[in-house]
């Protein structure tokens, strides 16, 4: 089917039914057929009947700016590009396939910053997300230039950076401070590389930018267990819930890292697990605990469909076809919060931090930790010994010596 032509207002019954197919959950098709019909009211309010690129890249850079400036969080930001750009694809093709979204690329550059940002991107191997960060900082800073009357590079020095950088940091969230710095300062690495600027700046581009780091809760492990006992394994769904939840409780994997799992990713007879993590594309060996081995084979051997698909996780229902993204384990998860009548969460991630919470409390060696976890820093592990109180209590200092001020004695 091809949507082209067709009224943005005839299309949603043929959307919905599109997004059925392609395996959306029923709460997942509401969000994205709510945020359709926000597109069309904004076509509606000027009038317009068919899809007009230039209204969608107007709705998309108020949504990035929203972002920048810290007003929505990243997964909202995400889902709000990913609904928008489904529904590009589907009145487009007829199909509600992801593309990737450039980040930057609504800019218009002049052909010679357009030049050196496509040989910037091209000059090393980048995962699709560290590409399009760089892009948006390379769009962001030659447009910058341009509004400031620099077309090109021979007469922007530091001067110019420092202005740029101080514009950014009266509009951006400290942590997209961070990634202006970062990329800035590869930027002008490659800039100086080719010959194009007089210095790569790199101790004015070095200094520190602190980002504030959340600390989520993990569940206690009663919690978690009681999360899986709420899963009834006698019903085909209950079993591939089990599955995936036992993945994230007693191994600490990821959403996506589950989703992408493969049938000739376990090795029965050694009794592990062996993946490539697709946040970090670092290789990663677990063992086949008993727990997991059990849930893993009882999906399988009941549950799972025959077909040539090689990922272990499928629809119930047909088509038999993979799940297609980490939002069927965070659906998971929030199915069995409802069902164990827990705080609502849809956060899969927190089987993770309730693993190494758990491990780091129980005195496992944090290198231990990062090891279980994939990890290859010992500091991405901080922010679960920040959760361990029990054991934190014994570096706190004692008050002795220390003398009340005037009038607080008795307070």
């Amino acid at each position: 089917m091809n949507s082209q032509g067709i009224k943005l207002s005839e299309l949603f019954d043929s959307y919905e039914e599109a997004l059925r197919k392609y395996g959306l959950s029923f709460e997942g098709r509401l969000s994205t057929l709510k945020r359709a019909r926000s597109i069309i009211r904004k076509h509606e309010d000027q009038g317009l009947q068919y899809l007009d690129k230039s209204i969608i890249a107007e709705h998309l850079s108020d949504i990035e700016e929203r972002f920048y400036t810290g007003k929505i969080s990243n997964d909202h930001f995400n889902h709000l590009r990913r609904s928008i750009q489904r529904f590009i694809s589907f009145v487009d093709t007829g199909c509600v396939e992801l593309p990737n979204l450039l980040k930057g690329a609504k800019i218009i550059l002049t052909p010679e910053y357009q030049q050196i940002t496509d040989g910037f991107l091209a000059s090393g191997e980048y995962h699709p997300n560290t590409r399009n960060d760089m892009r948006w900082i390379a769009h962001k800073y030659f447009n910058w230039l341009a509004d400031s009357g620099f077309f090109d590079l021979c007469a922007v020095g530091a001067t110019e950076i420092q202005r740029f950088l101080l514009d950014c940091s009266k509009l951006l969230a400290p942590s997209s401070m961070h990634n202006v710095k970062l990329y800035l300062k590869k930027l002008y690495e490659y800039l100086y590389f080719e010959g194009l600027a007089k210095s790569p700046y790199e101790s004015l581009l070095s200094f520190p930018v602190n980002r504030e780091t959340k600390i989520y809760p993990a569940l206690p492990m009663a919690d978690v267990n009681k999360l899986l006992a709420s899963i009834n394994r006698q019903t085909k769904s209950g079993k591939r819930s089990y599955a995936v939840m036992i993945l994230g409780a007693e191994l600490g994997l990821r959403a996506c890292d589950v989703v992408a799992l493969k049938l000739g990713d376990i090795d029965w007879v050694r009794g592990e697990i062996k993946i490539v993590q697709a946040k970090t594309g670092k290789p990663l060996v677990l063992p086949l605990t008993e727990r997991v081995g059990e849930a893993l084979q009882d999906y399988i051997l009941n549950v799972r469909a025959k077909t040539e698909f090689q990922q272990i996780f499928l629809r119930i229902n047909r088509p038999y076809t993979p799940l297609m993204s980490a939002n069927a384990p965070r659906e998971i998860f929030f199915e069995c919060c409802k069902a164990a009548s827990m705080e609502i969460n849809r956060s899969y991630h927190t089987l993770r931090r309730s693993l190494a919470t758990a491990m780091v409390t129980n005195g496992v060696a944090v290198t231990d930790v990062v090891q279980v976890l994939g990890g290859d820093d010992i500091d991405s592990a901080r922010k679960y010994i920040s959760l361990d109180s029990k054991n934190l209590k014994s570096c706190s200092l004692p008050f002795l010596g220390i003398n009340p001020k005037e009038g607080m004695e008795n307070e």
